[in-house]
């Protein structure tokens, strides 16, 4: 399986049969699919979670990205249990906090570790953004030695990482605003209903994530990917076919 389509079923299993299991699948009745929030929740949660799984079985190594996805799935299942552990059948009213703080740390630990590594060799600017299926690393790096540019060098991958760590940073804010935005009414609906309309807010948070949060992040990268190759191109005087990989 070639890396194209194995990026596009990641996102399906990971991204869009989640979405569609928690607001399809959440309520319960006498139809095969109703699995109610509970069931729900729980297959909604292990796709992802079977997927990170499974790439670390078979590539023998779980990418960083991925790690932190993962570990974002957890908290969720992490956060869902104890939101089911409210009396009766309401989910506890602290709920929208607890789910907004899991939406922003994921961000903030990303960010963090954006700052910490820099432009170093295992990095995480050299998994997302600086990375050798980008950019011929090596062939850069032997220029700049060779001119004797690695401080002005190491600038320009730490300026890199400072902006692509404020784009994580106002990511965070903005996942924050919108648990909160989704979850805070759950807790004064009728108890009832509290459970399937937790499922529902969840599922609206995965799929307007992306689009709110997800699609401005990833023009911001794009952003930071252009301001390193034209920082780059302007050190190392590589032309474009020697700068980036082909």
């Amino acid at each position: 399986m070639d890396k194209a389509t194995k990026s596009l079923l990641n996102v399906l299993l990971s991204v869009l049969a989640p979405v569609l299991i928690l607001d399809n699948c959440s309520a319960t009745g006498d139809k095969l699919w109703l699995l109610g929030t509970t069931w729900a929740m729980v297959v909604a949660l292990a796709l992802p979670i079977g997927c990170g799984v499974y790439s670390l079985i078979t590539e023998r190594k779980i990418e960083a990205m991925t790690a932190f996805g993962l570990l974002g799935t957890i908290l969720t299942g992490v956060v869902t249990i104890y939101a089911n552990t409210g009396d009766a059948l309401a989910i506890r009213p602290d709920t929208p906090w607890w789910y907004a703080a899991k939406e922003a740390i994921i961000a903030l630990l990303l960010a963090g570790a954006m700052l910490v590594g820099g432009g170093k060799d295992g990095s995480l600017l050299r998994a997302c953004v600086y990375s050798d299926a980008l950019f011929d690393i090596r062939r850069i790096e032997g220029t700049v030695r060779e001119k004797g540019l690695m401080d002005s060098y190491n600038g320009v991958l730490n300026r890199a990482a400072l902006m692509t760590a404020g784009s994580l940073l106002f990511s965070a804010a903005m996942n924050f605003g919108l648990a909160l935005y989704f979850l805070l009414p759950v807790p004064d609906m009728p108890a009832a209903e509290q459970a399937v309309q937790y499922n529902y807010a969840v599922s609206k948070m995965t799929w307007m994530g992306y689009l709110i949060i997800g699609i401005p992040l990833l023009a911001t990268l794009f952003l930071v990917i252009r301001y390193l190759g034209k920082a780059l191109k302007n050190l190392t005087a590589l032309p474009d076919e020697q700068l980036y990989m082909r």
